[in-house]
């Protein structure tokens, strides 16, 4: 456990699992804002990667809690390209989960000679398309009408609008308002995810660190990931022969399996394995997926 300052006043947290003998694998989390978890590296064939997992920018372990300043997409492919010199990497494979994803494949566009391959899970692409049937009333929402409308009446929204810019205004005010309008959001994401709802909490020190990680959310939500219209796309052919490998949920609510399949025609070696999953990386299928398609992508790479 270790960690790295960056710029901003910013510094990453980091720690390894795995083999320290093996294949670097750096590991980016989702969210954005939501963390590293170690129990995730066990799903990584970690007999055969030294897995380097990276709380990014305002998230997890890493400081400040939630800050937003010099935080976008390029700022953490940076700091994965800064963490990778520090630890004197010459080459490494890396892996995303959701919006892991995005910052797996932006590093990998900006800096293919330094990665060996990617590997994903959940795949999202950072489309507007993608934000809106998630966040916007033509999409996933009209499956899950109820919700949708607590979501805006909690938020107060009582217009056509992006819910992210109103989130984010709701983190600005005292913390107990603040607190309320993440677990309208995480209430939300768990009708979407068909988890428990999120209770309230009480005790005001649980608050922050839930709302450090939607303040982080809603910061590149409302920026639309700090990316063009089409997301991660541009640029996809820099690429090249690095192999990419996908799991994905069939019935994933969350970012549909359309975008994991379209990558077929941006990637030239790409190879995705569909399980019968959601988007949860709780879920058993998808856990069973990624380790097996963890294994195949170090044999991959070993050759």
């Amino acid at each position: 456990m270790s960690t790295l300052p960056v710029d901003h006043g910013h510094t990453l947290y980091f720690a390894e699992f795995g083999n320290p003998q093996g294949i670097p694998l750096l590991f980016m989390h989702g969210g954005p804002g939501s963390g590293c978890n170690p129990a995730q590296a066990n799903l990584l064939y970690p007999e055969g990667f030294r897995i380097i997992q990276l709380d990014q920018r305002g998230c997890g372990q890493s400081t400040p809690s939630g800050s937003i300043e010099a935080n976008t997409t390029t700022d953490l492919v940076a700091d994965m390209e800064r963490l990778r010199e520090h630890l004197h990497i010459k080459r490494w494979a890396i892996y995303g989960g959701s919006w892991g994803c995005v910052l797996a494949l932006e590093y990998a566009k900006r800096f293919p000679e330094r990665t060996l391959g990617v590997l994903l899970r959940g795949v999202f692409l950072a489309r507007r398309e993608d934000w809106n049937w998630f966040a916007l009333p033509d999409g996933v929402s009209k499956q899950f009408p109820a919700a949708y409308q607590a979501l805006l009446a909690s938020l107060q929204i009582y217009y056509h609008t992006d819910p992210a810019s109103v989130l984010l205004e709701h983190l600005r005010t005292e913390p107990k308002s603040a607190y309320q309008a993440t677990l309208a959001w995480d209430t939300w994401e768990a009708a979407i995810m068909q988890t428990s709802t999120p209770s309230f909490n009480p005790d005001p020190h649980t608050w922050l660190p839930r709302i450090a990680r939607i303040r982080i959310y809603a910061h590149y939500a409302a920026q639309r990931f700090f990316l063009p219209s089409n997301g991660v796309l541009n640029g996809l052919d820099k690429l090249g022969d690095i192999p990419v490998l996908a799991v994905h949920g069939r019935h994933d609510q969350v970012c549909r399996l359309e975008g994991a399949e379209l990558l077929r025609g941006y990637l030239k070696s790409y190879q995705l394995l569909v399980v019968d999953a959601g988007h949860g990386i709780y879920e058993n299928n998808l856990q069973q997926g990624l380790r097996q398609l963890a294994k195949q992508f170090y044999l991959q790479l070993k050759r």
